[in-house]
């Protein structure tokens, strides 16, 4: 199981790689009125997205326990270096927090319920995406009860 942590480690700092990259490569007017390159239109999204969904899949067709489902949901949910990125990668980072959806059945009601205590803290009603209400409900329906 360690080696899904190490995949996903290895896929935030690629991530974050290619955005510093992409950054270095970006001048003042890229992106102004269409035109020129943007981080929001880099490539690296979609493969720090295709890379997590690879990862989490696997992860959870081998059948983790919840001790690591739950690392794993953490992992994923709860970003503290968050503010530190630029905006468009600060909003991948949280559209890719989708993928612990299909970790959710394997941890038991009252992670699940600590885990939504904590989510539902970090951002405000009026804030949230679809995604992550979707998440708070998966969470607030418990764990283990649904699989």
């Amino acid at each position: 199981m360690e080696e899904f942590f190490l995949e996903l480690e290895n896929a935030f700092a690629d991530y974050r790689r290619a955005v510093d990259e992409s950054m270095k490569r970006s001048r003042p007017t890229d992106g102004l009125l269409g035109f020129g390159r943007s981080l929001k239109d880099d490539a690296c999204h979609d493969i720090l997205d295709r890379q997590i969904n690879l990862s989490v899949g696997k992860l959870c067709r081998s059948g983790p326990d919840e001790a690591t489902a739950e690392r794993a949901v953490r992992m994923l949910l709860f970003r503290e270096d968050l503010a530190q990125w630029p905006l468009a990668a600060q909003w991948m980072l949280i559209a890719i927090q989708r993928h612990s959806l299909p970790l959710i059945p394997f941890l038991s009601p009252g992670v699940a319920a600590a885990l939504y205590k904590a989510y539902s803290a970090q951002y405000r009603p009026w804030e949230r995406l679809p995604a992550q209400n979707e998440i708070l409900k998966a969470l607030k329906e418990g764990g283990k009860d649904r699989r």
